[in-house]
């Protein structure tokens, strides 16, 4: 039985020597996956393969490229799977399948949690401490100065946002962003290192207290090991991870490289703009944006894009934030609201629909409920503070423009276009932004979960 091209089992065949007995489609993260089990010598051969990313898509690696690094790494003895294979005609590599679940959530034990976030520093450490150079990576020669390849990158950065900027002018704080990157450029001058790209939870998997593969190197890149670092505190604040300076701290003393906070705080920013202009930036649009999910996965059934989406507006600017050294307000986690006439069915609705989960067993349909309970408990902060933060946001915009606007169809567009004209102060503008989440924020304070609680870690 094959889910895939009779094409593609024939290669799987050749490149393992054996006989396919099955190629099933599994669910996985943001690449198709398959299940491979492979006859060999009369014993059986647990696989994997994964599709790569059509060829030209931003800025991930080949196949072929992302095999050459799993070899390299296995060289060196960093956990990860073994390569049977690559195929840029098929766009797929084959690994080994590995035991274990992937870190999207933290394990429930504290104890568990530490040991392995210890156990995937040392990984990190082992990679961090071999240069570049001496890893076999010949495609990703010539290896240079940690600097010039991040010159590179940012090379790549900006050309993204000069196409973005001919089709749809960029907002401002987007374009302060790219000025930061390359005025803010740092000193740092050392040995280059392999950077995972996307580096922490989610991306290893795990079988009790012991790290079974370092997987997902896609986005891997030579560059200044913190980086890396500033890739951990990124997943670390959408999937948790235990105690991050006393991880840090081991980190140094495993792999000799110090951990320099203004470097991180460099390369948070570097990372939210390697993900284009527009991520992590409110609409400013005459229209409102669409709160409806989409029904075409299982993190956007159940909201998990949603939640995702707004942890992200905040990550963006807190990391901007934090490198110019601006001095932001608090949060808002308390705020008086009017209770409506209708205030008492939310709780109902919310009873009647967590009751409906516990005895649906079909996955999709459980999903559709979750969804819709994140809907209804935002709804409700709308009913109880959505008119007070709408009238408070147009009074900030009426503030920057200097006249009384009475619709964000008419302010949110003219305060974009004078910030990027220069007519309104960047501050302002930015300071408009970080109100404007914040409200928006609190309203899905309840439908976010711990995701409300959780922000960029300190690293030191």
């Amino acid at each position: 039985m094959s889910d895939v091209s009779a094409e593609i089992t024939n290669w799987v065949a050749g490149v393992t020597g054996g006989q396919v007995k099955e190629i099933k489609l599994v669910s996985t993260g943001g690449r198709q996956g398959y299940r491979v089990d492979v006859e060999k010598e009369g014993k059986p051969l647990g696989l994997f393969m994964q599709q790569g990313r059509p060829p030209g898509t931003g800025q991930f690696s080949t196949v072929t490229r992302e095999a050459e690094i799993f070899r390299a790494l296995e060289a060196i003895g960093v956990t990860v799977p073994h390569v049977w294979g690559a195929s840029e005609d098929y766009h797929v590599i084959l690994l080994d399948r590995l035991e274990g679940g992937a870190w999207f959530q933290e394990p429930p034990d504290p104890q568990q949690r530490v040991t392995l976030a210890q156990a995937y520093i040392s990984e990190l450490a082992k990679w961090h401490s071999t240069p570049a150079a001496d890893l076999a990576l010949p495609s990703f020669k010539p290896i240079k100065t940690a600097r010039a390849h991040q010159e590179d990158q940012l090379a790549g950065i900006r050309k993204v946002f000069q196409e973005e900027d001919a089709k749809k002018p960029l907002d401002a704080l987007a374009r302060v962003t790219l000025d930061y990157l390359e005025k803010q450029l740092p000193d740092y001058d050392g040995q280059a290192v392999l950077c995972q790209g996307d580096t922490g939870p989610g991306n290893f998997l795990y079988v009790g207290n012991k790290i079974t593969g370092v997987i997902d190197w896609e986005l891997a890149h030579i560059g200044d090991p913190m980086d890396d670092i500033a890739w951990l505190t990124w997943r670390a604040t959408q999937h948790g991870f235990p105690d991050m300076p006393e991880r840090l701290r081991e980190y140094e003393k495993l792999s000799g490289i110090e951990v320099v906070p203004q470097r991180v705080y460099y390369y948070r920013v570097n990372a939210c703009a390697r993900l284009g202009p527009w991520f992590g930036l409110a609409s400013m649009a005459p229209a409102p944006r669409s709160t409806e999910f989409a029904a075409d996965n299982d993190r956007a059934v159940h909201g998990g894009q949603w939640v995702t989406g707004m942890l992200h507006r905040r990550m963006r600017l807190e990391a901007l934030g934090q490198a110019l050294g601006m001095d932001l307000p608090p949060r808002i986690t308390e705020a008086p609201g009017a209770q409506g006439e209708h205030s008492n069915m939310y709780h109902g609705v919310l009873a009647q629909l967590q009751n409906a989960v516990g005895r649906i067993e079909d996955r999709l349909a459980s999903g559709l409920i979750k969804g819709a309970a994140r809907q209804v408990k935002y709804l409700k902060q709308v009913d109880l503070h959505g008119e007070s933060f709408s009238r408070a946001e147009l009074a900030d915009i009426s503030k920057l423009l200097g006249r009384t606007v009475s619709s964000f169809d008419e302010g949110r567009p003219a305060l974009a276009d004078a910030a990027r004209e220069g007519k309104v102060s960047f501050e302002g503008y930015f300071l408009y932004h970080w109100n404007r989440m914040t409200r928006d924020d609190f309203l899905m304070r309840e439908a976010s979960g711990k995701m409300f609680e959780r922000s960029w870690p300190k690293v030191k």
